[in-house]
């Protein structure tokens, strides 16, 4: 089963966000290429995961949305495929949620990422027996 939680408009919830971040599996930053803020808040929005999480090995993919309004576009492509590579080749997408283009994918991709990083019940060994008195 996946769960998706949307974080937008929490950044004043830090606590609350704190606990979404710890209890995720996989995460999809995603900047708008219309507006170069939200690219410029990826790396802090990154850090605060892996400090959460403490681990920097966290399924992330990159998304930059709004990909149908080429007219508009204010952060690159190759910006996006350079913080890709510097975040040591996380999966990079742009997307269109209006046109639905490369949404699916996306979601496809995280769910590799998080299963590759999950052992499988055989992985993990035989489940311990247990007794619990009540």
């Amino acid at each position: 089963m996946l769960e998706i939680l949307d974080t937008a408009g929490t950044e004043q919830f830090t606590a609350m966000r704190d606990l979404y971040m710890k209890n995720g599996q996989g995460f999809i930053l995603v900047f708008s290429i219309i507006a170069e803020a939200t690219f410029m808040e990826l790396q802090g929005l990154r850090t605060q995961i892996m400090e959460v999480k403490e681990s920097r090995a966290v399924p992330v993919v990159l998304v930059g949305n709004k990909c149908d309004l080429v007219e508009d576009r204010r952060v690159s492509r190759d910006r996006g495929d350079a913080l890709s590579t510097e975040w040591g080749g996380t999966p990079f997408y742009e997307t269109s949620a209006r046109t639905r283009i490369n949404v699916d994918e996306v979601f496809y991709d995280l769910v590799r990422l998080i299963n590759r990083q999950t052992p499988s019940n055989t992985e993990r060994g035989p489940r311990k027996k247990r007794c619990k008195i009540l």
